[in-house]
This record gives structure tokens, sequence and C-alpha cells, in this order.
């Protein structure tokens, strides 16, 4: 269960605030009554006998820990029933990415924050066993008031002499600071935090994140100088970061004791060895080391030099000739053996990835979808649905025929409007329609279009995305607008960014507004606060890995988004405050999933499928939050896009195409019946069911 504030935990730890909050536990702020002292408490709530064995091996070992650059474990406990507990010294102050926000870090700074954390490092890797951290970014090192730098969230720590396929370590990676072996190329160790660290001093030195680490190994992605980005850096300084994050290992610093030495030199204006080049051993995996995934590569806002290599075509080979399944399968499995580590000691933060969704789609019944596969690592306990009571399997887009319409009064619960899209005289403009099919109106008269509408929670209010042409993948220049459906009037919510805001989606309090924006350079999902007008970003930021397409539990708390990773489409979760995100399952031969929406009871989402480019028939799929289950694939006639639920559950809205006309249609989950709202000749899209 959940604690509040001033909940008394263990008869010991009295609560004052909760810090973060995933779906597998939560961080809080608490004090311990016996010693008078501030502290964390991290919780798991995912409890097996297993995972119970585990969790007091790994605690044990944090526990005895000693470091000034490190917070100590105090305590470490499991209730039977309700969740396991690690209590560590809280630590007051800021973490580095909060302090990036003010601008770039001086270089003396910098340097001194790095030789701390290679202390740190240092440290962990010299204990028997030794100990990785994994998860080195800027929001996990954190600057204490009096200038003392801490390494902070042991969540993906391990013990290197465990086999990483069988016990500890979950593979969480953080697009960016994750080196190539993270993914799965090989084995990881210390200079795996190496790699990480130097990722964390680069990011600090220029505001940027650096490109992702398997990127510069698959598809040969270059790495930004640092000096390119921030020509103020010293090229000494600038040699030794980009050494540390070479994508080779063997061309790393070996340790952290030799990235720190590396760094006093710089300090100390000592000359500084250039790195050497690849070795055999760094430019061939070892042998029987799960190889990386071979991932389609879609244009990013860097150019990119692109060449064949034999390495590259020796990896197509074989992912083809295993299916592709048993590669993914070697990358990803580890953390299905592990999770309790992830689960038990850290509420993961991960960013995300951008999505092209194609406007327009051209049947092929041979392309439909299988469905997903659940990832383990995340699983949380089971909630039980009721069953879809299907009596047909989805059927191919090409061979769906249009039938007349079940009785009005029963649609929909016989109550509701669904705000819609279409496309008339050149721009796009919000229409509301019945749920029974009658009474089609215009809401706007926007010279600029309107479109992408999201009801406010007392149905009142529509927020809607302006200029709007026509059904696009992104509105590059258009903000977010509010009409009250009585009176019409219209307001402009955020002044016009010239990237866009665009794919509005209202909290279920009504007090915020999550979006997708280029607003800070790429892709990313944002959140406006209605009552100041703040915007706060809620996902981290990559040329290669972006995030978009939010839809809000019914609670609100938590945000599941599509994220998307080279040409690879997923479904991903967060806090409401954008932290712990956490990929909802994994996506299997080459299919991409997006487009979530979150059924009104909480116990499910549903989202579209379709395969990596997206230009087959989208399929729907059905996954329970919490679930051990794959997706399963609902009997709805292909394609579906765009899904909105009815105020019941029982009923969905969503767009769909006969290679003809794109129509608004609803279908009874429950029933099947399904019907036609629009028939006109026009595109209609973006279907939005009133609360």
């Amino acid at each position: 269960m959940t604690l509040e504030q001033d909940d008394l935990l263990y008869n010991r730890y009295r609560i004052l605030d909760i810090l973060g909050r995933g779906g597998m536990g939560s961080v809080y702020h608490a004090v311990d009554e016996s010693l008078g002292v501030e502290v964390a408490v991290k919780e798991n709530l995912f409890v097996t006998e297993e995972y119970e064995k585990q969790f007091r091996l790994e605690a044990v070992i944090l526990a005895s820990l000693r470091h000034p650059n490190l917070p100590r474990v105090t305590d470490h406990f499991t209730i039977d029933g309700q969740g396991q507990y690690l209590v560590m010294d809280y630590i007051e102050g800021r973490d580095l990415r909060h302090i990036m926000e003010t601008g770039p870090l001086s270089e003396s700074e910098t340097i001194r924050i790095g030789i701390a954390v290679c202390d740190a490092l240092n440290y962990l890797h010299t204990r028997k066993p030794p100990v990785l951290h994994r998860d080195i970014k800027p929001g996990n090192v954190r600057i204490a008031p009096d200038g003392q730098v801490y390494l902070v969230d042991f969540g993906l720590a391990k013990m290197s002499n465990v086999d990483e396929h069988t016990l500890s370590g979950a593979r969480a990676m953080t697009p960016g600071y994750s080196p190539p072996e993270q993914y799965g190329t090989s084995r990881t160790d210390s200079r795996t935090d190496v790699y990480s660290l130097g990722a964390t001093l680069y990011a600090a030195l220029t505001g940027f994140i650096p490109e992702d680490g398997l990127a510069r190994v698959v598809d040969e992605v270059e790495l930004t100088p640092l000096r390119k980005r921030n020509s103020k850096v010293s090229k000494e300084l600038a040699d030794v970061i980009e050494r540390a994050m070479a994508p080779h290992a063997t061309n790393r610093y070996q340790s952290a004791d030799e990235f720190k030495r590396a760094l006093q030199g710089v300090e100390k204006g000592e000359p500084v060895t250039s790195p050497p080049a690849p070795t055999a051993e760094a430019t061939n995996p070892p042998t029987g080391a799960p190889l990386p995934p071979v991932m389609e590569k879609t244009p990013t806002q860097h150019p990119v030099k692109r060449k064949s290599s034999p390495f590259s075509w020796f990896l197509l080979l074989v992912l083809l000739a295993a299916g592709g399944f048993g590669a993914y399968w070697a990358i990803n499995n580890p953390e299905s053996a592990s999770a309790s580590f992830q689960n038990l000691l850290s509420l993961i933060i991960t960013p995300t990835p951008t999505l092209t969704v194609t406007p327009t789609w051209t049947p092929q019944p041979t392309d439909t979808p299988t469905p997903t596969e659940a990832l383990t690592a995340t699983e949380t306990p089971t909630v039980t649905l009721t069953p879809i009571e299907a009596t047909s399997t989805a059927v191919p887009a090409g061979t769906e025929t249009f039938t007349p319409s079940p009785n009005p009064a029963t649609i929909g619960g016989g109550t509701g409007q669904i705000a819609f899209a279409t496309v008339h005289d050149g721009a796009a403009q919000i229409y509301l329609i019945n749920a029974d099919g009658s009474d089609e109106r215009a809401l706007t008269h926007d010279l600029n279009g309107a479109c992408q509408p999201d009801w406010s929670p007392d149905g009142k209010k529509l927020v809607y995305v302006s200029p709007c042409s026509g059904k696009n993948d992104q509105y590059p220049k258009s903000s977010l607008f509010m009409v009250d459906i009585e009176s019409g009037e219209t307001t402009q919510l955020l002044p016009s960014a010239s990237s866009g805001d665009f794919e509005p989606a209202w909290s279920p309090d009504g007090t915020k507004i999550a979006f997708s924006s280029f607003r800070e350079g790429y892709l990313g999902v944002f959140v406006l606060n209605l009552a100041d007008k703040t915007v706060t970003r809620l996902t981290e930021l990559s040329s290669t890995v972006q995030s978009r397409q939010p839809a809000w539990s019914p609670d609100g708390t938590q945000i599941v988004y599509t994220v998307r990773r080279f040409s690879l489409f997923q479904i991903w979760g967060m806090s409401a405050e954008g932290e712990n995100p956490t990929q909802l399952f994994r996506n299997g031969g080459g299919f991409s999933d997006f487009l979530p929406t979150w059924s009104p009871d909480g116990a499910y989402i549903l989202f579209s499928e379709s395969n990596t480019t997206l230009t087959s028939p989208s399929s729907l799929l059905r996954f329970a939050i919490g679930g051990k289950n794959p997706p399963d694939i609902l009997p709805v006639p292909l394609p579906v896009l765009d899904v909105d639920f009815s105020p019941s559950g029982e009923w969905i809205a969503y767009e769909t195409s006969d290679t003809k006309n794109q129509d608004i249609f609803i279908y009874n989950l429950l029933t099947n019946e399904r019907l036609r709202l629009t028939t006109d000749e026009s595109v209609d899209f973006d279907p939005a069911w009133q609360p």
C-alpha cells in the first residue's frame, strides 16, 4: 500500500513527504523517530519469497558501504504482505540535473564533481565483491548545501561477481548516458560506470545529452565533439571526457581511478594522453556475447555519417537467421531473472523516444501484427479483467463490410458527445456529434484550422491545437487553445512556439495539460499548469530517444506515452511528475506500439500496433496494468487509431479507413457492436469522447 504523510512505518519511520512514486513503489522522506534524523525510504511493493531472499542479500552488501561521497544504507526490512524497504541517508541539496537547468557548469566545478564521483566509484569497484552502480546520470549526482558531492540511487547496482544472466542487476538503459554493452552487447564492468560518468560530465559542460552509445556502435552515429557544443571548454578536458566515453570499453579509462588521475592532470595543467586506436578486441564482441538488435535508423536533427561495415552485415545475418526474436530475448531477458534489484531498491528514471504516425493507410491483410510480449522485469500484481466476449478475430481492413448500426438508444450508454476534427475548405475544424451519430455540427471556425481536441474533466471545455490544416504527424507552428462549449469563448493557453505544441491531454483533476513539443530542441512530453501557466518538461531529451502522445491515468498519478528509439515505438509509463519512466512491455519482432489510452477504471490501456514503419493496418491491443500476460489483440476491424473511451468504459471511439474514406467509428468492447458516426468524403480524425 502507498504510505501517506504522518504514517508510521515499522514503528520507527514517520513519513514526512513522498519524494517519488512509480508502479513498483515509492520513495519517501521520513524521520527516524528512534534517532531523530531524517532519512530516505525506498519501497518495493512486489514481494515474493525469491525476491525477498535476493533483497536481503543485496541490502546487506549495500549496508556495509561507507564512503564520504555515498549515502549510507542504515536499515532494511520486509513487512509481510506489504513490501520491502531500504532506509538511506537523506541528502539535502539539488541534483546535477536541476543545477544544469541554469546553464552549463564551469570547467573547475565539473572537474571537482568528476573527481568526487570517481572516488565513490573506485570505492565501489574495489569492494569484495565489486559493486557497479550502472545508472550514473545527472539526476543521480547530488550536491549538498555545503558543496559535498554524493552519488545516489543504488537501484541498479549489482555485485559484479554474480552472473548477470541469473541473478542481480537489472539492465536499465538511460539513452545518452549508457554505454553500448549495457544494452546487452557484452558484459558490464567498472568501465560501464566510467562511460556513464563521462557522459554526465559532457552534459554538465554543454547542456546537451550526448549521442546514444548503442547508436554510435550499431548505426555509426558520431559523438558531437564537446568543444563544438561549448568552445570555452579546454581541449585537454574535452579529450579526457571523450576518452571516457569511447564506445568500446578497451578504449576507455580502464578504472575510475585512472579517470580521476586524468581529471586531476587537467586541473594541474599536465599533458593528457591521447586515446589509443581501436583494438581487435574492441571492434569484435567476445564469442558468445549477446548481439545488439539491428534497428532501422530514422533521420535525426544531427547529420549522421553512414557506411556499411562487416560487423553490421554480420549482425544482420545472425539476427535474420535467428528470426530476430532470439537476439532480442538475449538482450533483454536478464531483467526477467534479475528484476529484484531494479524493483526493490530503485524507481528507474530513464528517458524516452519520436513517433511518426502515417496519416493514411493502405490495407494489407497479410500484415496483421501479432501481440507483443509482456516485460516481466516490471511486473506488478495482476489486475483481473473481464474477458472480452469476442466471437471473431481481428478482421483485415481489406475485407471489412460496414453494417447498419444497432439501436441508437444503446450506443454509448445513450448519452454523450464526441468531438473530432474534419477537413473542410483546406483547413481542419473541430466538430461535435452525438454518440448515436446524430446532430453533427461545427464547434470551431478558426481561419488557421483546429484539431487534436481533448475534453476537460467536467466536459465543459476543450483544449485543441491550431494552426492545423489537416491530419499530420506534427504541427510545427501550433499552439494550445481552449474553447468553452457553452459560450464559444476561445483562449490561447500558451504563446506560440516556433517548434509547436501539440497532442494535448487534460489531467483528471482539470489543473494541468500534458502535451508534446519540440520547444527545447528535441521532441518530449511537457505539462502546463493552468493556474500559473508554467510549463515543466517531464521527459529527458535526446536526438535518438524521444517521447510523445501522453495519456493520464484516471487517478492522475501516472502518464503513459509513446517512446521511439531508432525505428522502434514502445509504450512507457512514468509518474505525473515525470519520474521513474519504465517500459510497460517489450515489443516483439519488428512491431511498433503507439497512441496509448487508459481505461476509465485504470485497469488496462489500449494502444495501436503496426509494423516498424507504420505502413501496415494498425491493430488494437489491450494490456493489463500490472499484468503478467502479453497484450492481446481485440477483434476490431483494422486499422484502428486514436482510440478514446466512453465514460462507462464499455465503448471506444476511434478513426479508421476503408481506403476511400477516413471516418470516426464507435465500438462496444463487450458486444462487438459497431457504429459508423461519419460518412462524408472528408478526412475525419482525432475523436475525443465527452466525459
